[in-house]
């Protein structure tokens, strides 16, 4: 925000000081929307800069506790009796630490909230799928109202909230981002309301929306999934084999845990 209202102040200046100084309002006016612009972008820039930075370091980050926690299951696997309640305890405990690592690491950035007025609701976002990560529902559910939902994965994050609680506005939600969705990018969406519909045993809604999947992406699950509903085989209805793009949303349990570890990341 004070980006925008500093480069309007420095371009009335200079278009009402360059027209008089060359005695033409006209160019006057030319070089204070240049002069704006110019503050616009390079203000612009260079927050983008810091941002890319944070998020590179936090990605590195990510990376190297990723591999260290692959050594860690290798390991762990390879000692006999090792119990498997055990082994995902210790895992999700360093899956903790180092998403809360990365949450502090977003904190560098408040600094620029007021320069940027979609950097807070960017970072935000951000933050709530971190917390989302490691189960920290009640912190999910307080940053909701101050994100953005351009992605499909924060997007099924807040529809699966919103059906934890029984949300009304959950239909209209999920729909309205079902007629945008397409490609590689509209599976999880469709998915997942699907899966809510088959829940609710509106199976003919279900059908509809599987239906619909197939005008806007090629995926042999939801396909599958179609074609057990309409023909009455409703207890075969899965999303397992989509994944951990499935089950990070914590709606179902993997049968295989240890492979999900392996993936959290």
């Amino acid at each position: 925000m004070l980006t925008i209202v500093i480069a309007l102040i420095v371009g009335m200046l200079a278009g009402f000081f360059s027209g008089n100084a060359l005695n033409n309002m006209a160019w006057g006016s030319v070089i204070g929307v240049v002069s704006l612009l110019a503050i616009q972008i390079s203000a612009g820039l260079f927050i983008r800069r810091q941002v890319n930075k944070v998020n590179n370091a936090i990605q590195t980050q990510l990376q190297e506790v990723q591999a260290k926690l692959q050594r860690k299951i290798n390991m762990m696997q390879q000692r006999p009796g090792m119990s498997p309640k055990f082994l995902q305890s210790a895992v999700e405990k360093d899956q903790t630490q180092a998403v809360h690592k990365a949450l502090e690491m977003t904190e560098t950035l408040k600094k620029y909230y007021l320069w940027s007025p979609l950097l807070s609701k960017q970072i935000s976002t951000m933050k709530m799928m971190f917390h989302y990560q490691i189960k920290e529902f009640d912190k999910v559910d307080a940053l909701m109202s101050q994100c953005l939902f351009f992605d499909p994965t924060s997007s099924a994050m807040r529809i699966a909230r919103m059906y934890r609680k029984n949300d009304p506005k959950l239909d209209k939600f999920a729909q309205g981002k079902l007629k945008r969705a397409k490609g590689e990018q509209a599976v999880l969406l469709f998915a997942l309301y699907s899966w809510i519909l088959v829940k609710r045993n509106d199976i003919n809604a279900a059908i509809k929306v599987l239906a619909d999947s197939k005008k806007r992406c090629a995926n042999e699950v939801l396909n599958a999934n179609w074609e057990r509903l309409v023909n009455g085989k409703t207890k075969n209805f899965s999303n397992a084999a989509l994944g951990e793009m499935w089950y990070m949303l914590y709606l179902e349990e993997p049968k295989v845990k240890t492979q999900r570890m392996r993936q959290q990341y």
